[in-house]
């Protein structure tokens, strides 16, 4: 069967069938596009798609379009509508906008402007068009002055040194160029003319030798538009400046014969009012193609003529536009229509699925509730309210009334047709209608041999008629009544029976494997029944529902897929399993395209096919992948082919409804080859778009540690699959598994922690089968500086650092301690002990004598007493050292003021003390305080013993951070030289070399002495 003559049938007398062609999708500023005017479109190597449009280019991937302009700062194409992309090579793209010509490198989005440089000046108004021939020569038509070309030496386009021969002082509108025989064809409002680059000859009017009836300014005057077509022929397009005429006329030449062919007749018929002829396109499978102002015709084999797309009342899915700028065919033979109203995409070689939109006379909806194909392969449709509709094999309409002998007062009942039925035996056709009524029809001669209103039926509707294995037909009403027709009886209202009453709605009758009959109602589930005994062996109702009471039990269709499960349509899809009696729910939150699920059908691989109020969709049970089909798929009004359907026996899968019909054959729309592999298309860091050709160019792909946010987008970047592929995407470490992709193709990682990862993506087709290969990147997150190898070897070794300090310090500690506990015990062996052995030893003496001689046992005691003091002294000066609340300067000039007192007044000499402000604020550690202190009673003693002075004066200041103690009298003095040097004088300096300090010490006979002491004013 030829379905693919539905693109052209037009069906009159009772009802019209009509069908464009093809389905044209179209891309809006709803969909991404920065404006509907879209003026070009290119294909990159990649297979990304750039779109031309008045406000600048745009990238599209199948899913999504990027914008292109002011991207970090990059030096960015003209704020100007974009005439014309082409390939430049190496990742950039010729741009031509207006006068402007640039390349954009779509690797790092940098635009660079290409100078024109020519010898004479352009004239105003001048139109450009680019065109790269076989050898990768660019060059640029100028209308108004002739052609140029790039010059790769000077980075710009000359008029000097051309690579092929122009007519002088001809204006250039487009050149084409047969690759094989190395002729460039020259459009030029001047006419035609040919260069043979092989010979270089160039040939025009006046220079003709072959008679060239395409170069005769006569026959055609100028030249918008040229194609040498794959056939050999010349198709060509000028504008007729006749005043009846004035109007773009093509011509279709066979320069073998010189003869213009018949065809050409056939375009001018085909345009509508005022129209311009922008582009001709031969596609590669050699359909012609025209477009411009109210034009868009291609040739149809089928009609061997042309067809005009554009339509006075276009419906949803035809081409609605006045202009069509540039026509597209793309690496899979998608064509691309850049108009004035959005971006249109169709699918030249689609022939999947074939659309019927069924009307009656009056243009009126015409629901189709039946669909039936016959044992000899015609195809009757069976409609509510206009009967019975036939077509042949071939999709050729079949001419017949079966109604002309029935009378008006029934007519209306017998054309209310909801189901048809051939029985296997007698091969009649059984028409179950409105109203209790049945028709009977011979199919060879389209006649009626019965009409049949059994009294059974009770006037109620007979929705269902269906045949069981023993050639028994079984009838489902309005009312419930399931009513049986008994094969070998006599065909009359006797012939009936009434098997049940369910007193609801029986929306389906289906027989499964083992020939039981199963029952689908409203609201009470399905019953099954065995047709030998007419005994209901099950009933399955509430099962249908779910916890909340909100889904009902209605059925609306069945489909057995094994012993065991059964699918069964309604708000949702229903699978039951009649082993366990359990049923499990498909909706649309398990991925099912919508609700009620009105009809079911099984192909020949397993796979259900069923209709929602969302059009059509498929359930692949066993790998439970679930796939929706819409316009991009070619389904015209899936959602409303809601009542009819039928198996065909060459496997197609037809549905019927409101107004349409449409089949397929379930093979074309399963995609058994793996998937192609996926693109990384973007890659955005943060909120910003960042060069991923760039970017994947590095060894590694390196963040830093504040940039782990970002997002990855891809696609497959195959525009006849893309709506019917699935993508999957992880990040081994981060994922657990694959994750599904969402609508927009991207994949969003937040807060990513560092290190080293690999981003793995990709897709998989309706038929479970995934792409040959995981597209990948790898990438790593740095760390932070403190989290790098070398800051945690540095932090490392702080760490023991402080630990060996912490240590150190509590040693030094411990050992302070012990020195301090040794230094106590030496001081109170070296003074108390040698005191205690003098006053033990005087003791004895004393003892000795006490007797015998008086004055020398006072003597002795006298001595006992003076040590005894002198013990006590020093015991009080070592106890006030080592105790903490000493540490201040307050308390230690203090105690110098109060033994300077003691001492010196008791010799009637006069002590002045004298103390820096900021002295009072010092702290001295225990064994400074106590040397200072030592060094000042040694010299206060020497002052009260050896000076002879009334006076003295002790001055305590800072100066250059040292602690400065300076002592004088105005004693009798003594020569330095000559003094006895005692432990007094010693000890004077060893103890102002234990505090890191400096004694002087200056004296004169008569002149009295000066002591100067100067220690850090934070001794260590």
């Amino acid at each position: 069967m030829r379905l693919s003559m539905l693109y052209c049938m037009l069906f009159l007398q009772c009802l019209a069938i009509g069908q464009s062609p093809f389905v044209f999708h179209r891309f809006s500023t709803a969909d991404g596009l920065n404006t509907n005017k879209v003026k070009c479109v290119w294909q990159d190597q990649k297979g990304f798609i750039w779109i031309g449009s008045e406000v600048g280019i745009q990238r599209f991937d199948g899913r999504k379009i990027v914008s292109f302009g002011g991207i970090n700062g990059h030096q960015s194409p003209p704020s100007l509508e974009v005439d014309q992309i082409l390939d430049a090579g190496n990742g950039n793209l010729w741009l031509l906008q207006g006068s402007h010509i640039g390349k954009f490198n779509t690797m790092d989005f940098q635009y660079v402007g290409i100078p024109i440089n020519t010898m004479g000046a352009i004239p105003e108004r001048n139109e450009f068009k680019l065109f790269i021939d076989g050898k990768g020569q660019t060059f640029l038509c100028a209308s108004r002055y002739g052609l140029l070309w790039f010059d790769t030496t000077t980075m710009s386009f000359v008029d000097k040194n051309l690579p092929i021969k122009t007519p002088k002082g001809w204006g250039i509108n487009a050149i084409y160029e047969d690759t094989e025989t190395g002729e460039y064809f020259i459009s030029s409002n001047r006419g035609l003319a040919i260069y043979n680059s092989a010979t270089g000859s160039l040939t025009y009017e006046g220079h003709n030798p072959e008679n060239n009836l395409l170069l005769n300014t006569d026959l055609y005057p100028n030249s918008i538009n040229f194609i040498h077509d794959n056939q050999g022929t010349w198709w060509a397009g000028y504008w007729d400046y006749n005043k009846r005429e004035d109007r773009p006329r093509m011509l279709h030449y066979d320069p073998s014969t010189k003869a213009i062919l018949s065809d050409t007749l056939g375009i001018h018929s085909s345009t509508k009012g005022y129209s311009l002829f922008r582009q001709m396109l031969e596609t590669r499978k050699g359909q012609i193609w025209i477009a411009g102002d109210n034009t868009l015709i291609s040739s149809d084999n089928d009609a061997k003529g042309f067809t005009q797309h554009l339509k006075d009342d276009p419906k949803e899915f035809d081409i609605k536009c006045a202009t069509i700028y540039h026509l597209f065919e793309d690496h899979e033979g998608n064509l691309w229509l850049s108009t004035d109203n959005g971006l249109y995409f169709i699918n030249l070689a689609q022939r999947e699925v074939y659309n019927m939109v069924i009307m009656d006379d009056d243009a009126q909806d015409t629901q189709v509730n039946a669909l039936l194909e016959t044992h000899n392969g015609e195809i009757w449709i069976g409609t509510w309210g206009n009967g019975l509709i036939y077509y042949d094999a071939d999709m050729v309409k079949i001419q017949a009334n079966p109604y002309a002998v029935i009378g008006k007062e029934d007519l209306g009942f017998f054309k209310k047709i909801w189901d048809l039925c051939q029985h296997k035996t007698t091969h009649q056709i059984w028409a179950a209608c409105q109203n209790g009524s049945l028709a009977i029809f011979d199919p060879e001669s389209k006649k009626v041999l019965q009409w049949l209103k059994p009294p059974v039926f009770e006037n109620t509707t007979i929705r269902q008629v269906k045949e069981d294995k023993n050639g028994n037909l079984w009838f489902g009403t309005q009312n419930g009544s399931l009513i049986k027709w008994v094969k070998n009886k006599d065909d009359d209202n006797g012939s009936f029976e009434l098997v049940h009453k369910f007193n609801t709605i029986i929306y389906k009758l289906y027989f499964d494997d083992q020939d039981h009959l199963w029952i689908g109602t409203h609201r009470q589930g399905v019953y099954v029944v065995d047709v030998g005994t007419n005994i209901i062996l099950n009933h399955f109702d509430k099962a249908f529902n779910d916890r909340f009471s909100i889904l009902d039990n209605s059925i609306l269709d069945i489909q057995q897929y094994n012993d065991s499960i059964f699918f069964l349509g309604s708000q949702v899809l229903n699978i039951l399993n009649i082993s366990s009696g359990k049923v499990s729910k498909v909706s649309a939150y398990e991925g099912l395209n919508g609700s009620m699920v009105s009809q079911l059908m099984l192909d020949d691989e397993g796979i259900l096919w069923m209709i929602t109020n969302n059009g059509l969709g498929n359930y692949n049970y066993d790998k439970k992948i679930i796939t929706a089909y819409n316009n991009l798929h070619g389904i015209i009004y899936g959602e409303r082919t809601n009542a009819a359907k039928f198996k065909m026996k060459n496997g197609k899968i037809w549905f019927g409804g409101e107004n349409v019909v449409f089949g397929f054959l379930p093979e074309t729309l399963k995609y058994k080859e793996p998937p192609p592999s996926v693109v990384l298309t973007d890659f955005k860091l943060f909120n910003k778009y960042m060069p991923l050709d760039s970017i994947m160019a590095q060894k590694e792909v390196t963040l830093k540690h504040y940039q782990n946010s970002f997002t990855f987008y891809f696609s497959a970047l195959n525009f006849n699959q893309q709506h019917k592929l699935q993508y999957y995407y992880r990040i081994p470490g981060i994922n657990r598994d694959w994750v599904k992709a969402e609508q927009d193709l991207a994949a969003n990682y937040t807060t990513v922690p560092p290190g080293r990862y690999t981003f793995e993506v990709k897709c998989m087709n309706i038929q479970g089968l995934e792409s040959k290969e995981v597209t990948i990147l790898g990438f790593r997150v740095l760390p932070p500086f403190y989290g790098t190898w070398w800051f945690l070897t540095l932090l490392s070794l702080g760490v023991l650092g402080l630990v060996y300090l912490f240590y150190r310090l509590k040693l030094n500690k411990m050992l302070a301690v012990e020195k301090l506990r040794n230094k106590v015990a030496r001081d109170l062996h070296d003074d108390m002990g040698s005191t205690l052995s003098t006053i033990n030893i005087l003791s004895s003496m004393a003892k000795s004598k006490m007797n015998s001689d008086n004055v020398t046992s006072s003597n002795y005691l006298t001595k006992i007493t003076d040590n005894s003091q002198r013990m006590m002294e020093a015991m009080d000066d070592i106890v006030w050292s080592i105790k903490p609340d000493n540490d201040s300067m307050q308390r230690v000039l203090a105690r110098m003021r109060e033994y300077a007192t003691s001492v010196l007044e008791a010799k009637d000499i006069e002590v002045t003390f004298q103390i820096e402000d900021r002295i009072n604020h010092l702290k001295l550690n225990m064994e400074a305080r106590r040397d200072l202190f030592l060094i000042f009673k040694e010299a206060i003693n020497n002052s009260a013993k050896y000076s002879h002075s009334n006076q003295v004066f002790v001055n305590f200041y800072c100066k250059n951070k040292r602690l400065f103690m300076h002592i004088k009298d105005n004693g009798v003095g003594f020569e330095i030289h000559n003094a006895d040097n005692g432990n007094g004088l010693d000890n004077m300096h060893k103890r102002a070399e234990a505090v890191k300090g400096g004694l002087v010490i200056q004296s004169h006979p008569g002149a009295g002495t000066e002591i100067t002491l100067n220690i850090p004013m934070s001794p260590k």
